[in-house]
Protein backbone atom coordinates (compact mmCIF):
# COMPACT_ATOMS: atom_id res chain seq x y z
CA UNK A 1 0.00 0.00 0.00
CA UNK A 2 3.26 2.41 -0.36
CA UNK A 3 1.39 4.26 -3.10
CA UNK A 4 -1.79 5.03 -0.75
CA UNK A 5 0.97 6.16 1.83
CA UNK A 6 2.25 8.45 -0.68
CA UNK A 7 -1.09 9.63 -2.26
CA UNK A 8 -1.40 13.70 -2.12
CA UNK A 9 1.81 13.97 -4.06
CA UNK A 10 -0.01 12.14 -6.60
CA UNK A 11 -1.40 13.91 -10.05
CA UNK A 12 -5.13 14.56 -9.12
CA UNK A 13 -6.47 12.16 -12.40
CA UNK A 14 -4.84 9.43 -10.25
CA UNK A 15 -5.80 10.45 -6.78
CA UNK A 16 -8.14 13.58 -6.14
CA UNK A 17 -7.26 15.17 -2.97
CA UNK A 18 -8.15 18.84 -1.68
CA UNK A 19 -9.96 21.28 -3.30
CA UNK A 20 -8.66 21.23 -6.61
CA UNK A 21 -9.69 17.29 -6.14
CA UNK A 22 -13.81 18.31 -5.65
CA UNK A 23 -13.43 20.34 -8.83
CA UNK A 24 -11.92 17.69 -10.77
CA UNK A 25 -14.50 15.30 -9.45
CA UNK A 26 -17.00 16.94 -11.19
CA UNK A 27 -15.11 17.25 -14.41
CA UNK A 28 -14.62 13.66 -14.52
CA UNK A 29 -18.44 13.32 -13.83
CA UNK A 30 -19.33 14.98 -16.40
CA UNK A 31 -17.13 13.78 -18.91
CA UNK A 32 -17.70 10.63 -18.24
CA UNK A 33 -21.53 10.37 -18.19
CA UNK A 34 -21.33 8.46 -21.53
CA UNK A 35 -19.26 6.01 -20.59
CA UNK A 36 -21.10 5.21 -17.43
CA UNK A 37 -24.47 4.83 -19.60
CA UNK A 38 -22.20 2.28 -21.99
CA UNK A 39 -20.81 0.41 -18.91
CA UNK A 40 -24.24 0.13 -17.43
CA UNK A 41 -25.90 -0.99 -20.33
CA UNK A 42 -23.21 -3.76 -20.60
CA UNK A 43 -23.13 -4.86 -17.40
CA UNK A 44 -26.70 -5.80 -17.72
CA UNK A 45 -27.54 -5.51 -13.84
CA UNK A 46 -30.66 -7.21 -12.24
CA UNK A 47 -32.73 -7.77 -9.48
CA UNK A 48 -29.82 -8.68 -6.35
CA UNK A 49 -27.00 -8.07 -8.37
CA UNK A 50 -23.49 -8.08 -6.66
CA UNK A 51 -21.41 -5.52 -8.43
CA UNK A 52 -17.88 -3.91 -8.25
CA UNK A 53 -16.39 -0.99 -9.49
CA UNK A 54 -12.95 -0.53 -9.38
CA UNK A 55 -11.72 3.16 -9.09
CA UNK A 56 -15.34 4.42 -8.63
CA UNK A 57 -14.93 8.00 -8.26
CA UNK A 58 -18.17 10.14 -7.23
CA UNK A 59 -19.91 7.35 -7.15
CA UNK A 60 -21.70 8.25 -10.01
CA UNK A 61 -21.85 4.58 -12.03
CA UNK A 62 -22.85 2.81 -8.41
CA UNK A 63 -25.71 4.99 -8.28
CA UNK A 64 -26.90 4.58 -11.91
CA UNK A 65 -26.77 0.68 -11.09
CA UNK A 66 -28.45 0.92 -7.78
CA UNK A 67 -31.34 3.32 -9.30
CA UNK A 68 -31.48 0.41 -12.28
CA UNK A 69 -31.51 -3.28 -10.09
CA UNK A 70 -33.55 -3.85 -6.90
CA UNK A 71 -31.73 -5.17 -4.08
CA UNK A 72 -27.95 -6.84 -4.36
CA UNK A 73 -24.73 -5.88 -3.50
CA UNK A 74 -23.15 -2.12 -4.72
CA UNK A 75 -18.90 -2.56 -3.90
CA UNK A 76 -16.11 -0.37 -5.01
CA UNK A 77 -12.57 0.46 -4.03
CA UNK A 78 -10.74 3.62 -5.14
CA UNK A 79 -7.59 5.20 -3.82
CA UNK A 80 -8.70 9.05 -3.19
CA UNK A 81 -10.25 9.72 0.48
CA UNK A 82 -11.94 12.15 -0.71
CA UNK A 83 -13.84 10.22 -3.80
CA UNK A 84 -14.37 7.28 -0.78
CA UNK A 85 -15.81 9.87 1.50
CA UNK A 86 -17.49 11.63 -1.50
CA UNK A 87 -19.14 8.42 -3.23
CA UNK A 88 -20.30 7.50 0.35
CA UNK A 89 -22.39 10.28 1.00
CA UNK A 90 -24.01 10.13 -2.19
CA UNK A 91 -25.15 6.21 -1.94
CA UNK A 92 -26.41 6.84 1.41
CA UNK A 93 -28.50 10.19 0.56
CA UNK A 94 -30.33 8.49 -1.85
CA UNK A 95 -30.77 5.36 0.41
CA UNK A 96 -28.79 2.87 -1.11
CA UNK A 97 -26.16 0.51 0.98
CA UNK A 98 -22.61 -0.38 -0.19
CA UNK A 99 -19.29 -1.89 0.41
CA UNK A 100 -17.16 1.15 -0.44
CA UNK A 101 -13.28 0.71 0.57
CA UNK A 102 -10.26 2.84 0.18
CA UNK A 103 -7.56 0.89 -1.61
CA UNK A 104 -5.78 -0.31 -4.76
CA UNK A 105 -6.93 -2.44 -7.55
CA UNK A 106 -4.05 -5.45 -7.10
CA UNK A 107 -5.35 -6.41 -3.73
CA UNK A 108 -8.85 -6.54 -3.53
CA UNK A 109 -10.46 -7.11 -0.18
CA UNK A 110 -13.10 -9.61 -1.25
CA UNK A 111 -13.40 -13.09 -1.31
CA UNK A 112 -13.66 -15.18 -4.44
CA UNK A 113 -16.42 -15.90 -6.51
CA UNK A 114 -18.39 -12.74 -5.21
CA UNK A 115 -19.72 -10.28 -8.00
CA UNK A 116 -21.49 -10.81 -11.03
CA UNK A 117 -19.75 -7.77 -13.02
CA UNK A 118 -16.92 -5.81 -12.52
CA UNK A 119 -16.10 -2.29 -14.28
CA UNK A 120 -13.55 -0.65 -14.83
CA UNK A 121 -13.31 2.97 -16.20
CA UNK A 122 -10.77 4.64 -17.46
CA UNK A 123 -8.37 3.86 -14.55
CA UNK A 124 -6.89 1.37 -15.92
CA UNK A 125 -3.91 3.24 -16.56
CA UNK A 126 -3.36 3.92 -13.19
CA UNK A 127 -2.46 0.05 -12.46
CA UNK A 128 1.30 0.11 -12.01
CA UNK A 129 0.59 -4.16 -12.71
CA UNK A 130 -1.89 -4.89 -14.79
CA UNK A 131 -2.06 -8.48 -14.71
CA UNK A 132 -2.33 -8.94 -10.84
CA UNK A 133 -4.88 -6.54 -10.99
CA UNK A 134 -6.66 -8.47 -13.65
CA UNK A 135 -6.11 -11.58 -11.94
CA UNK A 136 -7.47 -10.16 -9.05
CA UNK A 137 -10.29 -9.33 -10.85
CA UNK A 138 -10.86 -12.85 -12.36
CA UNK A 139 -10.71 -13.91 -8.87
CA UNK A 140 -13.87 -12.11 -7.16
CA UNK A 141 -15.98 -12.40 -10.36
CA UNK A 142 -18.72 -15.73 -10.10
CA UNK A 143 -18.75 -17.94 -13.03
CA UNK A 144 -20.05 -16.66 -16.11
CA UNK A 145 -19.57 -12.84 -14.50
CA UNK A 146 -18.88 -10.03 -16.93
CA UNK A 147 -15.90 -7.72 -16.66
CA UNK A 148 -16.06 -3.85 -18.70
CA UNK A 149 -12.91 -2.29 -19.21
CA UNK A 150 -13.02 1.27 -20.76
CA UNK A 151 -9.39 2.92 -21.23
CA UNK A 152 -8.60 6.29 -22.09
CA UNK A 153 -7.18 6.90 -25.75
CA UNK A 154 -3.50 7.88 -25.37
CA UNK A 155 -3.12 7.48 -29.00
CA UNK A 156 -2.48 11.17 -29.51
CA UNK A 157 -1.36 11.98 -25.84
CA UNK A 158 2.15 13.22 -25.65
CA UNK A 159 4.01 13.01 -22.05
CA UNK A 160 2.36 9.72 -21.03
CA UNK A 161 6.07 8.66 -19.51
CA UNK A 162 4.46 9.57 -16.01
CA UNK A 163 1.96 6.72 -15.86
CA UNK A 164 2.03 4.07 -13.60
CA UNK A 165 1.01 1.40 -16.31
CA UNK A 166 3.37 0.06 -18.88
CA UNK A 167 1.13 -0.84 -20.91
CA UNK A 168 -0.31 2.32 -21.47
CA UNK A 169 2.27 4.20 -22.63
CA UNK A 170 2.27 3.01 -25.67
CA UNK A 171 0.30 2.98 -28.58
CA UNK A 172 -0.97 -0.56 -28.45
CA UNK A 173 -2.42 -0.65 -25.17
CA UNK A 174 -5.96 -2.04 -25.94
CA UNK A 175 -4.74 -4.78 -27.75
CA UNK A 176 -2.29 -5.39 -24.98
CA UNK A 177 -5.17 -5.56 -22.74
CA UNK A 178 -7.22 -8.22 -24.45
CA UNK A 179 -3.80 -10.49 -24.29
CA UNK A 180 -3.96 -10.03 -20.64
CA UNK A 181 -7.32 -10.83 -20.20
CA UNK A 182 -6.82 -13.83 -22.02
CA UNK A 183 -3.75 -14.95 -20.18
CA UNK A 184 -6.03 -14.60 -17.35
CA UNK A 185 -8.39 -17.46 -18.65
CA UNK A 186 -11.50 -14.92 -19.17
CA UNK A 187 -13.27 -15.35 -22.16
CA UNK A 188 -15.97 -14.11 -24.65
CA UNK A 189 -13.23 -11.10 -24.87
CA UNK A 190 -15.03 -8.46 -27.12
CA UNK A 191 -13.23 -5.62 -28.37
CA UNK A 192 -16.26 -3.17 -28.81
CA UNK A 193 -16.81 0.41 -30.20
CA UNK A 194 -15.19 2.75 -28.58
CA UNK A 195 -17.52 5.55 -26.05
CA UNK A 196 -15.57 8.90 -27.75
CA UNK A 197 -12.41 8.17 -28.19
CA UNK A 198 -12.30 5.41 -25.31
CA UNK A 199 -11.81 1.78 -25.84
CA UNK A 200 -14.44 -0.94 -24.64
CA UNK A 201 -13.59 -4.33 -23.39
CA UNK A 202 -15.82 -6.76 -22.09
CA UNK A 203 -15.02 -10.38 -21.08
CA UNK A 204 -16.50 -13.06 -18.98
CA UNK A 205 -15.56 -15.77 -16.56
CA UNK A 206 -16.18 -19.20 -17.88
CA UNK A 207 -18.92 -21.30 -16.14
Amino acid sequence: MALLSNRISLPQPMHPHGPMGRLFGRLMEWGNQNAYERALTLMEPRHNGTFLEIGFGTGRLLEMVAQRQSGGVLAGIDPSSLMLERARRRLTNKGFMSDLKLGLADSLPWGEAQFDAVAALHCFQFWPDPAKTIDEINRVLKKEGRLVLILRNHEQAKNIDWLPNPLSRHRQEAAEAVKLLQKAGLGEIVRLPNVGTSPVITARKPA
